[in-house]
């Protein structure tokens, strides 16, 4: 048991690296000239690692794809695809959520050890609203500056994308934290 939760946590850490890496590494490897091919097969497996470790299927279907149109066409644009795919997945994931337990609703049942109270899981849902609206505008964000320059391309995906997230994620914290604040008042 010990190896498992050993190898899940080495397994998360490495596709975290990956996730806020790819940027970067596709803009050096674009500028060194490495073959578009080669990084296709690499994406390939890693996005294959990653289903193993969470079974995501719709991150999964997105990366596989991704990856085969980056080995058939051997075209740069596809590599520049990824974090708009995977930003596409995710509001799919937040958005679809909405049918049965929204995603902030599954987080905050985790998190706190008594069941959630009504108003709770109306914050949640609305939550869950908020992020798939996020997700889906910065896929149009993202998606506009594959047609931009590299550099603009690496700006925004690598840098102000995961600031806009951490804003994202602080701003839902702070109102969430208000909100519990005057439900126990």
């Amino acid at each position: 048991m010990q190896l498992k939760r050993l190898l899940t946590i080495i397994t998360r850490f490495f596709f975290g690296i990956f996730v806020v890496a790819y940027p970067f590494a596709v803009f050096y490897a674009l500028k060194q000239e490495i073959a578009t091919r080669f990084i296709g097969l690499v994406l390939l497996v890693l996005v294959s690692f990653s289903f193993l470790r969470n079974k995501n299927k719709y991150i999964f279907i997105l990366g596989l794809v991704l990856s085969f149109l980056v080995i058939l066409f051997n075209q740069d644009v596809f590599l520049k695809l990824y974090p708009v795919l995977m930003n596409l997945g995710l509001g799919c994931i937040f958005a679809l959520s909405l049918r049965k337990t929204p995603v902030i609703t599954q987080f905050a049942q985790k998190m706190q050890k008594r069941p959630l109270n009504t108003k709770t899981i109306i914050y949640t849902k609305h939550a869950t609203i908020a992020w798939a609206i996020f997700m889906f505008v910065n896929t149009v964000l993202s998606f506009i500056t594959v047609f931009l320059s590299d550099r603009i391309w690496v700006l925004y995906n690598g840098f102000i994308s995961y600031i806009l997230i951490g804003i994202m994620m602080l701003g839902e914290y702070i109102v969430r934290k208000r909100k519990e604040k005057c439900l126990h008042q």
